[in-house]
């Protein structure tokens, strides 16, 4: 028979091996506190009322694939998937990419509309001093509507 702690070690270990790659897989690019979204988003079933929220980029894996999350607080409010990475003008060439004037430093923000579409543009770019991941710009299609 086997020690009930040693029953207790074997599945919290159990449980460890599952988390951990599932964890992995979900890279942390970026995080912006206090965002104020003076519009109504409306991604997939969701509404998302204008106001100030957290929102954090990550990258999937090893593939490009890109999320935001949209928090209140410490309550997620809802994932956006499938953003969509845009290359820079000089997007293989690193020496000019470096001294690209355009290319934020660090991490940037931007929202933008396009009212024609009622589509939103949450737009990222990691900057040329990230890391991980420089010379990131990623873009993220969001329906939206005016209050």
């Amino acid at each position: 028979m086997i020690n009930k702690s040693f029953a207790f070690l074997l599945r919290f270990v159990l449980i460890l091996f599952l988390f951990i790659p599932a964890q992995a897989q979900l890279q942390s690019l970026c995080e912006f506190k206090n965002v104020k979204i003076p519009f109504t988003f409306k991604p997939g079933d969701m509404i998302i009322e204008s106001g100030q929220y957290d929102l954090e980029f990550f990258k999937h894996g090893v593939g490009q694939v890109f999320h935001v999350k949209i928090r209140k607080g410490r309550k997620t409010i809802c994932v956006i998937p499938e953003g969509e990475r845009i290359n820079y003008q000089n997007q293989g060439n690193l020496s000019l990419l470096r001294q690209d004037p355009e290319i934020p430093e660090d991490c940037r923000l931007q929202i933008k509309r396009n009212p024609a579409l009622k589509i939103a543009y949450i737009i990222f770019e990691t900057g040329k001093r990230s890391a991980f991941y420089p010379f990131y710009k990623i873009r993220f299609k969001v329906p939206y509507e005016d209050k």
